[in-house]
This record gives structure tokens, sequence and C-alpha cells, in this order.
């Protein structure tokens, strides 16, 4: 499925790239790793265009090699894929975590010990004013005596001098609400049930100079809200619950 000119047939048993994967278990045959496969198109994970869904009817056109819906401007070439963790395997060394965080099952999961647990996992990033950050979560359950609970993605900036940070996601403080905190201001959008245990709710931040575009697709709706930001670039990127037990999917990072 990788193969540069075409799906080409493999020896299942041969080892094409010298990763230590045997191409029947490899799903990037001609690239170092290929062990995973989330969108479950063929291409592994290291070598995907768009690791989380699959190739879109029309190719990519701006040649940057980021595949829609990743790109988050497909008219602009620069996109490059600068993380991409599926949680299959324990959180790297370099994460910086806070509360009891889980990886099982190909989920990160942050059960809250009390209601007002606090639980964010961070990655250190090149810095940039221009990326997007993707996830996709469920939730199992909403802590007993929860007055706010929250399930999000967020950017980052803890430089000495300078510290942003900027959050967007499922929210629910007496109503449910997509909810985009900046520190430049905040938007927010009504929604129905944004803490449903049969619900996939998918989150996408995008970080552009001074402004930050924050969209959400449930299962019963879609929304999208915007606010401003100081411009500071991001270092860090990552996930952040709160009074819930939210179950992540994965954390992506496109960035310019």
């Amino acid at each position: 499925m990788t193969d540069p000119g075409g799906p080409a047939c493999l020896d299942g048993s041969g080892d094409l790239d010298s990763d230590g994967i045997a191409n029947a278990k490899d799903f990037c045959e001609h690239t170092a790793g290929g062990a995973f496969d989330e969108d479950a198109d063929g291409i592994g994970d290291e070598c995907d265009g768009c690791p989380i869904a699959k190739p879109p009817a029309a190719s990519e056109t701006d040649g940057d090699g980021v595949d829609s819906p990743c790109d988050p401007d497909p008219t602009m070439p620069g996109e490059k894929i600068v993380l991409f963790n599926g949680f299959n395997d324990p959180l790297p060394s370099k994460w910086t975590t806070t509360g009891a965080w889980q990886v099982m099952g190909g989920t990160a999961v942050m059960p809250p010990t009390d209601p007002t647990t606090i639980g964010q996992i961070s990655v250190p990033i090149a810095g940039s004013a221009h990326m997007a950050i993707f996830t996709a979560y469920r939730i199992d359950s909403v802590a007993a005596g929860a007055t706010t609970a929250d399930a999000a993605v967020v950017g980052l900036n803890n430089l000495p001098a300078i510290q942003s940070r900027l959050a967007c996601g499922g929210s629910r403080s007496g109503t449910d609400q997509l909810l985009l905190t900046t520190d430049g201001g905040s938007g927010t959008k009504p929604f129905n049930n944004l803490f449903n245990p049969a619900g996939l709710y998918r989150v996408a931040e995008q970080i552009e100079g001074a402004t930050v575009n924050c969209a959400l697709v449930a299962d019963d709706g879609t929304g999208a809200v915007q606010a401003p930001t100081s411009g500071n670039a991001m270092t860090e990127a990552g996930l952040f619950a709160r009074g819930a037990t939210a179950r992540f999917s994965y954390l992506l990072v496109v960035a310019r």
C-alpha cells in the first residue's frame, strides 16, 4: 500500500525497510515504523498523509503531503505532521502528565480521583504560531458530584517569560457547550449533550497567529467558535480533562 509506484505484493516474511517489522505486519513497508494503523486504511501512522482518516477521493492539492481533513489550509503548502500518537504504547518520557493518566486499549484515559481533579498531558513541539491540534474522545462517565466537566485539546507556551494556554473542547457547567479559552478571550456554542457515553466527539483547534478557531463534531451536531489570542508561538500541545473519565483516541499536531 505504500509503494511509490502503487500497491504491490511483497513476501510477507521479508522486511523491505529493515525496521524489524515483517512486511506482513508492517503498514509502512518502505519507511521505518508502521506497527499501527489508526484509521485502518492500510497505511501506517508514520507514513500516512492523514493518520486519522482514509485518503480523500481527490488527492491533496498544495503539495505538502498532508491530506484532508488533517491539512488546516489545503491551498497553502508548508503543513507538516509534527506529532501523532495513537496511544498504542506507553507515553514517552518527554511527555508531561498531571493527574492519573493511563494508556490502555489504544486510548489515553484520565479517570478523576475526585470531581475537581485536573488531568493534563502535554508534549514539547517546535514553537509555531500556525498549527492545528486534533483529537477524538469518548466519555465513560461524569464524576459523581462534578459541577464542571471538560475534555479538550490544549496548545501551550511554557517559556519562562511568556506563558499562554489555548484550550478547545466540550465543557459542562450547568449546560453543555463547545468552549474555547485563550489568553485573549473566549468563545462558546451550546450543544445538547457532550458527555454521552454512547457518543463520539472529534475536536480540532486551529491556531493562526492572533486568531484561534475551535471546532467540534458530535453525533448530533457540529459547531465552531473563534477567539483572539496574543499570537505567541505554542511550544507544547496536549490533552485536558476534568470532572469526567475521558478516553482520548489520539493526539495529532500539524504545523507550518
